[in-house]
């Protein structure tokens, strides 16, 4: 799936380093070499992920038809060897756990706190109004940057609340995310 002018040709893609993981995937920076671009690319390996293919082509979608400023959006996605890699945006600050970790050991400021959640409502609303569940909000998946965005990350673990045909389901039953969150 191309978008955006981003290339599906894993040659157009120089892979940095690891700067994240997750329960589907890993994260990698890396740089775009057509526009010389620092870009996030979520990798998925095929054979260890388990998650089955229909989960994750739904994120790689979810991702991709997504329109928010508080949203990571997928740039663009392909299937590499034996793994499915999603490009987005690089997000430099990393996520809020991770700077909590590194940098705030006593945590935000609350008018830091304020702002954060004040974005991260902003795109669950947006999310909602959809009809998408985000269903793993937490701090490793509030990602910010250099110029003060908040973008919410992550939708391993989506659900959508209308069917094939459009229609709105009445309820979820079911219980996904990260324990303890």
């Amino acid at each position: 799936m191309q978008m955006g002018g981003y290339s599906t040709n894993p040659a157009d893609y120089k892979l940095l380093e690891e700067v994240g993981y997750g329960a589907t995937g890993t994260v990698y920076r890396a740089i775009y070499l057509p526009f010389n671009q620092l870009v996030a690319i979520k990798s998925f390996d095929l054979d260890r992920c388990n998650v089955n293919l229909d989960d994750l082509r739904r994120e790689a979608q979810t991702m991709s038809l997504i329109d928010h400023p508080n949203v990571v959006r997928a740039l663009c996605s392909f299937a590499v060897d034996r793994s499915l890699w999603v490009v987005m945006p690089f997000m430099d600050q990393g996520s809020c756990l991770h700077l909590i970790k590194i940098a705030l050991s006593h945590g935000f400021q609350e008018d830091a706190i304020g702002s954060i959640l004040k974005e991260t409502l902003k795109a669950l609303h947006y999310l909602h109004r959809h009809g998408h569940i985000h269903g793993d909000v937490k701090a490793g998946n509030i990602l910010l940057d250099t110029s003060a965005s908040v973008r919410l990350a992550d939708f391993g673990v989506s659900a959508c609340l209308y069917d094939n045909a459009g229609d709105r389901h009445r309820s979820r039953n079911t219980f996904v995310g990260t324990p303890c969150w």
